[in-house]
């Protein structure tokens, strides 16, 4: 299991503060409120625990993944995923160690 985005730091308020849905695909960037899939961080979003939001999986480039930790505290801003993106997002990670 790599972890390259694993962060001991926590979340921003204005993140935990939004309504997300378990099992949902969220884009989640720095400095960009519309978040564009491009340079964007993917990520399956689980729960909120201790200040800090955790992802069941994420990926910076739909090729390496991580999986199981919380959202590193440089993230501002977030967009729940496109069907697309999300249908994009599942393909790749399917095929992830095949």
């Amino acid at each position: 299991m790599n972890r390259p985005y694993h962060s001991s730091t926590y979340t921003p308020e204005a993140l935990r503060s939004q309504k997300f849905i378990i099992g949902e695909l969220y884009l989640f960037h720095p400095e960009k409120k519309h978040c564009p899939a491009h340079d964007s961080l993917w990520g399956i979003y689980n729960s909120i625990d201790s200040g800090k939001i955790n992802l069941e999986s994420s990926s910076l480039d739909l090729r390496n993944f991580s999986k199981w930790h919380s959202l590193p505290s440089k993230y501002k801003y977030s967009r729940r995923a496109t069907r697309t993106e999300l249908r994009d997002y599942m393909y790749n990670l399917g095929h992830v160690d095949k």
